[in-house]
């Protein structure tokens, strides 16, 4: 474990409210961008941070130390975003579509194309496609292919040797590409 992590962990414990502060500022700073990644938006991220952070928070007394401060930090990140993404799949909606959050405003110079509709209609697709795939392999795919993890990070986040995570890219790429096809998306 980390000194400033250990440090803070024991104060916060105590119930100091400046460690938990501090604690909370670089958690913030390192947990936002993997929520991000994992949800595709800034709106979605920043509720699941919030819901991470009130975890990370209440249960503190319950870190045992087999993995450093952080790396716990991460699992329980990455958990509240996969619980987040398995509500919002339920309620069918697009995970990645910022357009939706926005106000619409008319634009006549801004009229989508035929071209425009049909990437975004692919990317919807593709993203479907990603979430179908069994959760180990989506997780791996989207920390390293839209993340840009390294093997050896994930390995970390995911607590798992570096060779199940290549294992696992690999095989989460095929159920991928599988999915593709079998939705009849035609990439370039």
């Amino acid at each position: 474990m980390e000194d400033a992590g250990e440090k803070w962990l024991e104060s916060a414990k105590q119930g100091d409210a400046e460690a938990r502060e501090q604690m909370l500022e670089v958690l913030m700073t390192r947990l936002y961008p993997l929520c991000v990644k994992m949800t595709g938006n800034q709106y979605d991220a920043e509720d699941c941070l919030q819901n991470s952070l009130l975890r990370i928070l209440n249960n503190l007394n319950s870190f045992s130390g087999r993995s450093s401060f952080f790396t716990w930090c991460y699992r329980v990140t990455i958990n509240i975003c996969h619980d987040f993404l398995r509500h919002k799949t339920r309620r069918k909606e697009d995970l990645w579509d910022d357009k939706k959050m926005e106000y619409p405003v008319h634009n006549p110079k801004s009229q989508e194309t035929a071209e425009n509709v049909e990437q975004d209609e692919t990317v919807n697709k593709i993203r479907t496609s990603l979430l179908r795939l069994p959760e180990a392999y989506r997780d791996t795919v989207i920390l390293y292919e839209i993340g840009g993890y390294s093997i050896k990070e994930i390995a970390v986040l995911q607590d798992i040797s570096e060779g199940t995570v290549k294992s696992r890219l690999s095989r989460g790429r095929s159920l991928l590409a599988e999915e593709i096809e079998d939705s009849g998306i035609e990439i370039p």
